[in-house]
């Protein structure tokens, strides 16, 4: 009993948070997963960025009827809040999309797995999170969980996206989803690192993700500025598509909201693995909502026990930021 740490009433609060992060944003996959089939994932990408401004002004709005704005703005939260949702809503939110246009929800998730251990160095170098031997032990064991689901992924040939089956070559397949994976897990690596450090110093995660959403917002819009006609007459040819995109934008802010809470009381590397470890929801969903098309079998079974011990360990030992 010695051994085991004090658990604080803090980090059982960000714990709560970073799991309620995890099961919103697991379900968001699964749910982009069904929408890209009719719907391209590059205009509901924008769409999707443009439904979370209203969310956050109307929620912020209900925050400062019934309460105060909490002492600590400064240029730099701001700015933070804001290049944290370009990072991630911009670059991070795009490459996962594609990445589930490649491999599926179930891969495109596990292909994050490496977003943890990177926020951890970079909490480390930038924020000053020193987590002990046993609390990266917790993040490893998650990372090896995650990548064993990812090795366990068996997709069907007849059932894969039309990017994935245009990619004949087993080894064109393999680096395609290794360079968006990578890409969108340093993006969401430095999201985390923003969010931590502004949230820190003022303590507004609901303003924190309404700032990101609007900054990101006008990244993608800029970005895209020469398509807009062509994402114009798609969204008009299939409005119920575009309605989908956009409860998903709304349930993403609510994810984004939830992390940046939790970061306040648990460690960023801890946040960012519990958060990121949407395997755990999109594989039983997708198995019984999905009717298993993508083959889940024993060896991914075993990856969520070693992911579950994992992340348990993480959040139990590594204790305040």
């Amino acid at each position: 009993m010695g051994a085991l740490p004090v658990i604080s009433p803090d980090v059982v609060l960000g714990g709560a948070l970073a799991l309620l992060s995890l099961l919103t944003y697991g379900i968001c996959m699964v749910l982009v997963s069904v929408c890209v089939r009719n719907f391209r994932s590059e205009p509901g990408s924008l769409i999707a960025a443009a439904a979370c401004i209203p969310a956050g002004i109307v929620i912020s709005c209900l925050q400062l009827a019934f309460g105060e704005v909490q002492a600590g703005i400064s240029v730099w939260a701001v700015v933070a809040f804001a290049l944290a949702g370009i990072f991630s809503t911009y670059l991070g939110r795009w490459l996962v999309f594609k990445s589930i246009e490649l491999n599926g929800p179930s891969g495109a998730s596990a292909l994050q797995s490496t977003s943890p251990l990177l926020t951890a160095v970079f909490a480390w170098v930038f924020l000053g999170e020193v987590i002990g031997w046993v609390g990266m032990l917790g993040i490893t064991m998650a990372i090896v969980g995650l990548v064993s689901m990812s090795f366990g992924l068996q997709r069907r040939a007849a059932t894969r996206p039309p990017v994935a089956a245009a990619l004949s070559s087993g080894h064109s397949l393999v680096w395609a989803s290794l360079l968006v994976g990578v890409g969108s897990s340093a993006a969401y690596s430095g999201s985390h690192i923003f969010r931590g450090s502004a949230v820190r110093i003022w303590n507004e995660p609901l303003l924190g993700a309404t700032i990101g959403a609007g900054a990101a917002l006008v990244a993608l819009l800029l970005a895209s500025r020469n398509k807009w006609p062509e994402y114009k007459q798609e969204v008009l040819a299939n409005r119920k598509g575009a309605w989908q995109f956009a409860g998903i934008g709304v349930l993403q802010f609510l994810a984004q909201t939830l992390v940046i809470a939790s970061m306040k009381y648990i460690p960023v590397s801890v946040a960012a693995l519990v958060s990121m470890c949407t395997p755990l929801v999109v594989v039983p969903i997708s198995y019984f909502i999905l009717r298993n098309e993508e083959r889940l079998n024993g060896v991914m079974f075993i990856g969520i026990l070693i992911t579950l011990c994992g992340t348990l360990t993480s959040l139990v030992f590594a204790g305040r930021p």
